[in-house]
């Protein structure tokens, strides 16, 4: 048996290891091989039609046999039972056989048509199998008895499989459910973090990323125990004079400052480094993996670009600086400790006259702040 798992059988869980369990608990094994061939080439070849309208008889009786003239067609349904009935036991023992059934009830469950009709196919083609056993072995018992337990145990798995497989479209549809609800909770997360204003990080998401990347940044510096390796900074920043430009050119145009400068800040910045507005005028920008000097130039490289790209709007023309703080995580601090020490920085820059980047200081007392 060389069993080989396919999306059907995949979807279901029937691995390699699945599917020779079901073989094994049902009793299928090497033997019932040359017994399945042995079935098509001295009971059913040739006497297939035969076998299948003697069968259709008494399922038109049934009460949901009308489904299957309406969804299939009597004639394509009678065609499909034809053939798998010359291929009957063929390579029961592959995912092939196993995929095959399986698509076939999962077919019949997407047309509609009960599960209970389905199974009573598979109980009348045995029956009619076993008769025709009877009929051809009547006086050799031993002949027929091994025949018959192979017609019992395929039918036990193909009535098994067809039972499961009408469970796939149910499955599809919970997939598709789930990966609707995965793209609704990654679009409600997206809202929950994005300042809706610039694009950027809102000041949650900003305090979730610190979080995470000043956790990172510990967890390296105990891994290499070689010292504290300085790998992670943060910058504050704040727009100059921001109140006079909505004081003298109104809100609406404070708020396409605003967005002009968020841009800004993006261009300027590495794809990796993490961008988000702290509130009002004020902004974050996080740099893992880099230590102050380089955190340091990507600051007036900020600042430059901001300053030398007045926003254009309509007939106004609206020079823009920024005044910066930065700071360099240090062994075991806190996300609000440094916060307040990039904040420091970015204060000390606008007192000294603005439109410049400030180091940050290690003050030693600004540990002792609250957690946010």
């Amino acid at each position: 048996m060389n069993p080989q798992t396919t999306p059907y059988c995949a979807t279901l869980g029937f691995d390699n290891t699945r599917i020779r369990e079901v073989l094994s608990i049902l009793g299928l094994n090497a033997e019932h091989v040359a017994l399945a061939e042995r079935m098509r080439t001295e009971v059913i070849a040739g006497k297939a039609d035969e076998l299948v309208d003697s069968c259709l008889t008494p399922l038109a009786r049934s009460r949901g046999f009308t489904l299957i003239e309406r969804n299939i067609g009597i004639e394509s349904f009678k065609r499909a039972w034809i053939e798998r009935l010359q291929y009957y036991g063929r390579n029961f023992d592959t995912a092939e056989y196993f995929r095959d059934r399986l698509a076939s009830a999962a077919a019949y469950a997407r047309a509609k048509i009960p599960l209970g009709i389905f199974q009573v196919q598979h109980c009348l083609i045995q029956q009619v199998l076993i008769d025709s056993l009877s009929v051809k072995f009547a006086d050799v018992a031993s002949t027929a008895r091994p025949l018959v337990d192979c017609v019992l145990k395929l039918s036990s798995l193909d009535l098994y499989l067809t039972a499961e497989g009408y469970h796939l479209p149910e499955v599809a549809e919970l997939q598709k459910a789930l990966d609707n609800l995965r793209k609704e909770t990654y679009r409600l997360h997206q809202e929950a973090s994005i300042d809706q204003l610039t694009g950027l990080m809102n000041y949650a998401g900003l305090m979730e990323s610190l979080e995470h990347q000043v956790n990172a940044a510990h967890a390296n510096l105990h891994k290499s125990q070689r010292g504290f390796p300085g790998n992670m900074c943060l910058i504050m920043i704040d727009l100059d004079l921001f109140k006079k430009i909505n004081d003298t050119h109104g809100h609406v145009v404070g708020d396409f400052v605003l967005r002009h400068v968020a841009s800004r800040i993006q261009a300027a910045v590495r794809d990796f480094d993490m961008v988000g507005r702290f509130g009002g005028e004020e902004f974050v920008i996080i740099m893992a993996n880099t230590d102050l000097e380089l955190a340091t130039v990507v600051a007036e490289r900020v600042r430059k670009g901001v300053m030398d790209t007045p926003l254009h709007l309509k007939e106004l023309t609206i020079p823009v600086t920024i005044s910066l703080g930065v700071a360099m995580l240090r062994p075991d601090e806190r996300k609000e400790s440094l916060l307040e020490r990039a904040d420091v920085a970015m204060y000390e820059a606008k007192s000294a006259g603005r439109n410049r980047v400030i180091i940050a200081k290690d003050a030693d007392d600004i540990r002792t702040l609250p957690e946010l």
